[in-house]
């Protein structure tokens, strides 16, 4: 129930939130009869301000599609072939919960995966997991996303730091944004970036695309995809060789420090340059620019995940602030610790029912125990490599049911493998609002709520905050709550006695009681924000223990990783070339010439929604791959025409519709991420344009976490000579 009648009061305004994108914005419904008319952004939402990007703005398209799942559908023909048939609830949870106790009866709960991401829902499947005993939480990005950069900041800081977690960026003169394409992205977030400009602050940008932000930039560093690690340590090296950094705040707050600057005079600008194709000269400028400021931050996210060496990259990228000192104050990073709300795992925080996941027996546990398992320095994910593998082999336990709110099909590497596995499932079941290319080969597609449907605690990551979702209009056809759902199948497996809650209201009053609040209350107060202050780290406010200094087991920013060191990695970061690069394979590079950037976003389609949506597709029709103008004309290519694109890792290729972009290394293309074609069969759909046909589902280029290499493949691009329209 919504605090306002919505089906009897005439005229009202609904304050909520986006769910279309990690970031959330705050917007306001304006309803009229019960029926939402208008959606406009929320001025007094403490980080969008008012800003509402074209999702946004699209949420009535999104929620009133003629095209949306608004009832249960159980498969009737073979998977892939369409053939739905509408089933009550009743019916469909009921199967569904026999079929998981069957599951767990002959194979044991670690048979039983769950797979979700924010912004959806996510705490319930984190109880699920607990109450059922499985350890087999599939997250498909925990080895190129936000675990590996919070992993590593954990590793350095003990807390998470470079992320993007601001609100506003008051006082900073320098923002170094690192493999972040905010305007696509995180828009409310590239706002404030703007704001700070309009006062003076100049920016950095690290990026082999010509973004938004590059444009806007006071200087743009066009990196090779992959070098992310050396040109890291060529900035360190600059700084350490003319002396910009705190010395006073080295001695007295980091460890390690003589061997990283060991490392980094291996990495001269002359050398770095070489490597990663930019010149010296902008090496040196902005190093100069970082660390001669009187305030700077760094931001970064998915861009350095992945390059392959991931958290070697990431705690370099966080080096260059600490060397400063400038860490958790005003106009650098900040450590904007969360409220106490029960959180979901996602943000490094276990918090569900509190039960035994068998961790030791957890997927990746073995090979990456920082990763997965009972050793896991964050909340325990298997790498995806390892989880698809139990699917079809059966090693070292079987897989034999996912329930997922996802789409990995699209979004995870090797499709073709990925197909064969969900495929080989003895239970697959999508909650959803489309029937995506994942929900096509489902046995059951449950349709949930959209955010204007919906109530729900709104977290954001790297912030000291939370805010209320309210519902704005009621749910269309048989939607329903996604956790509802959740605990309703827990309820029917014979698991509602191990629950703390028994419904989803519950549910939300049980996670804010550490507020001590519920959530009538909490969305009348709409937003609440922890109170912060600067130099926590100095007060005890930062350490679990209350004594000063940092999260780690010295107590201090760790350049050195006393962790890495115990479970036998390096523990000083360094770079490592990629796998696959003109620098590692050159005989493989003269054959395919190109290095391929995958992965990136637009802002249609940062989730793969926006596809399934007129309005945005408009906006995007095609999915394209980016090229420079130069890089066409030598392959006899003009913009709109379509080409192919293949690459060592498989035997299959995949089209697109060339993009000319002036900016571009004539070297580097890029195949925008997360596509797929609509139409009578979205598998298809998939296999002709999703670029994760070509990107491998790799385990072994980081020691750590296993990596990833989606963004510097190797890939060489040939005309299509077909129609466009056959293309298409």
């Amino acid at each position: 129930m919504n605090s306002v009648d919505m089906k009897t009061t005439p005229t009202t305004t609904v304050a909520t939130n986006c769910r279309l994108c990690l970031v959330r914005c705050g917007m306001k419904v304006q309803i009229e009869n019960g029926s939402a008319k208008r959606i406009i952004g929320d001025k007094s939402h403490p980080l969008s301000k008012g800003y509402l990007c074209v999702k946004g703005k699209s949420s009535l398209d999104l929620t009133l599609s003629p095209n949306r799942v608004i009832y249960p559908q159980k498969r009737v023909g073979e998977r892939g072939s369409g053939r739905w048939q509408r089933i009550s609830w009743d019916d469909a949870l009921d199967d569904i919960a026999s079929r998981l106790n069957v599951i767990i009866g002959r194979h044991g709960a670690p048979a039983v995966a769950v797979q979700a991401l924010p912004p959806k829902e996510y705490f319930a499947y984190d109880m699920f997991c607990d109450v059922i005993g499985s350890p087999t939480f599939f997250k498909h990005d925990s080895h190129q996303c936000f675990t590996p950069q919070l992993m590593a900041d954990v590793l350095t800081f003990g807390n998470l730091l470079t992320y993007p977690g601001f609100t506003g960026l008051n006082g900073a003169e320098v923002i170094l944004l690192w493999g972040i394409n905010l305007s696509e992205t995180n828009g409310s977030k590239h706002q404030r970036v703007r704001d700070a400009q309009k006062k003076g602050a100049r920016t950095i940008v690290v990026d082999p695309r010509p973004t938004q932000s590059a444009k806007e930039a006071a200087l743009w560093l066009r990196i090779r995809p992959g070098t992310d690690a050396a040109l890291a340590l060529g900035m360190i090296n600059v700084m350490i060789a003319r002396g910009w950094y705190d010395k006073d705040f080295v001695a007295e707050w980091t460890t390690g420090f003589d061997a990283l600057a060991e490392r980094a005079a291996q990495y001269t600008p002359e050398r770095v340059a070489e490597i990663t194709w930019i010149p010296a000269d902008d090496i040196c400028s902005a190093a100069e620019l970082f660390a001669t400021a009187r305030s700077s931050a760094l931001y970064t996210f998915i861009g350095a995940t992945m390059g392959g060496n991931s958290i070697a990259t990431l705690r370099l990228l966080g080096f260059l602030p600490a060397l400063l000192g400038r860490v958790d104050q005003e106009g650098s990073n900040r450590f904007l610790l969360p409220t106490a709300v029960r959180m979901p795992g996602y943000y490094g925080a276990s918090q569900g029912s509190g039960l035994n996941k068998n961790l030791d027996r957890q997927l990746s546990a073995d090979k990456f125990p920082l990763l997965a398992g009972p050793n896991a320095i964050t909340s325990a994910y298997p790498h995806p490599r390892q989880v698809i593998d139990a699917m079809l082999t059966g090693e070292p336990y079987p897989v034999r049911a996912l329930w997922t709110d996802c789409n990995p099909l699209v979004g995870l590497e090797d499709t073709y493998t990925v197909l064969r596995a969900l495929k080989s499932l003895d239970l697959l079941i999508v909650s959803e609002i489309f029937e995506s290319p994942t929900a096509r080969i489902a046995d059951y597609i449950l349709p949930v709520t959209t955010h204007l449907e919906s109530d729900a605690i709104t977290e954001y990551s790297g912030l000291n905050m939370i805010a209320c979702r309210s519902r704005a209009i009621e749910p269309r056809g048989e939607a329903r709550e996604e956790a509802d759902v959740v605990i309703d199948v827990l309820q029917r497996m014979g698991y509602g006695g191990q629950l703390p809650v028994s419904s989803y209201r519950e549910l939300l009053d049980y996670r804010l009681q550490p507020l001590g609040m519920n959530f009538e209350e909490f969305r009348r107060q709409g937003v609440v924000v922890r109170a912060d202050e600067p130099l926590k780290y100095r007060s005890g406010k930062l350490r679990r223990d209350g004594k000063p200094g940092f999260n780690t087991a010295s107590g201090k920013i760790e350049f050195v990783s006393s962790v890495l060191a115990r479970f036998g990695y390096d523990p000083t970061p360094d770079f490592k070339e990629p796998p696959m690069s003109p620098g590692s394979t050159p005989e493989i590079a003269r054959d395919y010439p190109f290095i391929l950037v995958s992965g990136t976003r637009s802002v249609e389609y940062y989730s793969t929604l926006g596809i399934a949506m007129p309005r945005l597709r408009k906006r995007r029709p095609w999915p394209v791959l980016e090229m420079s103008p130069q890089t066409a004309r030598e392959l006899a290519l003009s913009e709109g025409d379509w080409a192919i694109i293949e690459a060592p890792t498989t035997d299959k290729a995949i089209k697109r519709q060339v993009r000319l972009v002036d900016g571009m290394h004539p070297r580097v293309v890029n195949a925008e991420g997360l596509w797929y074609m609509p139409g009578e069969d979205q598998v298809d759909g998939v296999l002709s344009v999703g670029a994760n046909v070509l990107t491998p589902l790799r385990d072994d280029v980081d020691p750590v976490v296993g990596g990833s290499i989606a963004r510097c493949i190797l890939c060489r691009v040939r005309r299509l000579e077909e129609s466009v329209a056959k293309a298409a």
